[in-house]
């Protein structure tokens, strides 16, 4: 299944947003690796082991459980972001009505172009397609900028927090419906 959205950005190169398959695996790394180089503490990954992997490790990434979209302005990968309708682990379980979003990132350069709407309404549809409309995500408390985006396309905090070891930080909950995300 391919979800693409397009967007009218600029005469002649549209925005689109593109469910990544298995063949997609090298702009998917460079994407994960970039966001990791710029902003490793955003992220659950460690870097270190991020680069090692392999082709088919990759490979593996894409397919599951998370469900990974990117927004491309041609063949330029600008950001991506994740939904994840099933826990990680058995030992994590997710509720039946729920999903997570994981790994949103726009690159430097693309930040203020107005990426995250489009990404976030693909991902509403792709979670209710599933028939999980409550999502959910995470953000580092220090994190002020994704706060504040989040905060403006609805989301709203739960009270929910989970402390980051060794960081001093935790981790906040915020949730929203996912067909707020398509009112936009």
């Amino acid at each position: 299944m391919r979800t693409q959205t397009e967007t009218a950005t600029e005469p002649g190169l549209a925005l689109r947003i593109h469910r990544v398959g298995a063949e997609d695996w090298t702009s998917h790394r460079d994407l994960r690796l970039d966001m990791l180089a710029a902003d490793p503490e955003a992220f659950w990954a460690d870097p270190d082991e991020t680069r090692a992997r392999t082709m088919q490790q990759w490979r593996e990434e894409i397919a599951g459980p998370r469900l990974h979209l990117q927004a491309r302005r041609g063949h330029k990968v600008l950001g991506g972001i994740a939904l994840l309708p099933a826990g990680y682990t058995p030992e994590h379980r997710i509720p039946p009505d729920q999903a997570h979003i994981v790994s949103l990132w726009i690159r430097p350069e693309a930040r203020g172009d107005g990426l995250s709407r489009p990404l976030f309404a693909a991902l509403a549809r792709l979670s209710l397609d599933l028939g999980r409309p409550d999502l959910r995500l995470d953000v580092d408390e220090s994190n002020v900028a994704a706060q504040r985006l989040y905060e403006r396309r609805g989301f709203a905090p739960t009270g929910a927090r989970d402390p980051r070891q060794g960081r001093g930080t935790a981790w906040v909950e915020y949730a929203i419906r996912a067909e707020r995300l398509l009112e936009d």
